[in-house]
């Protein structure tokens, strides 16, 4: 066996097999408030399951009824091939209506106060970090000086009505603007599919393509 030849075997097993093997999905969020979008982001360990019209984003080392983020379309239908190929053309969002699930805290009572703070939607690991029960205690404090009442609601599910955009498309939807509560939250797939509710994303590293499936 020649040197080159040894030499490639061994980056593939040290270096390619590890890329395969913790690979996450590459997806990307975007926040609007007070009348902005903001930069897109990609998701940290975050994975997601459902379809084009539902699906919902949980933490990677969570099980996926602990997700933090869910949507829905009411009503839905798909598309023509005829339709698609139309709004395609004349470069024509998709408009639907459904309703959406996220959190809040104590710190954070409303979904502006998340996305001003963390440019993303509020996780259950957030609580955990090791300054919010410093900013909880205080907070609580202000509010007893004021003679103000304090009830924690912890970790609240919130469920709201949304308007759902979903960006022109040659085949298979791909960016969804959501609208809800005076904010947008855009969410790009990044080439991801479903299939019969689980997703499959072909990731293209340049020097080799992996597979990641949910």
């Amino acid at each position: 066996m020649n040197t080159f030849l040894k030499s490639l075997i061994i980056v593939s097993t040290f270096v390619l097999a590890p890329i395969c093997a913790y690979s996450q999905y590459h997806l990307k969020h975007c926040c609007y408030y007070n009348d902005y979008w903001g930069n897109w982001k990609e998701f940290d360990d975050c994975k997601v399951k459902g379809n084009y019209d539902s699906f919902i984003i949980y933490e990677g080392s969570k099980h996926p009824s602990n997700y933090f983020f869910k949507f829905e379309i009411q009503g839905y239908v798909t598309p023509s091939k005829k339709e698609i190929k139309q709004h395609y053309k004349t470069k024509t969002w998709w408009e639907y209506y459904g309703y959406v699930e996220y959190y809040i805290c104590d710190l954070y009572p409303t979904v502006v106060d998340i996305l001003k703070e963390k440019s993303r939607l509020l996780r259950e690991d957030d609580l955990s970090f090791y300054d919010y029960d410093r900013r909880l205690s205080a907070l609580k404090a202000s509010k007893m000086a004021k003679g103000e009442s304090f009830n924690p609601i912890g970790f609240k599910k919130m469920r709201k009505n949304a308007k759902i955009k979903i960006a022109p498309y040659k085949k298979i939807p791909q960016c969804y603007n959501i609208y809800f509560d005076g904010v947008g939250y855009a969410i790009d797939l990044n080439n991801l599919i479903f299939i019969n509710g689980k997703p499959k994303q072909v990731i293209d590293y340049g020097f080799m393509k992996t597979t990641i499936t949910g």
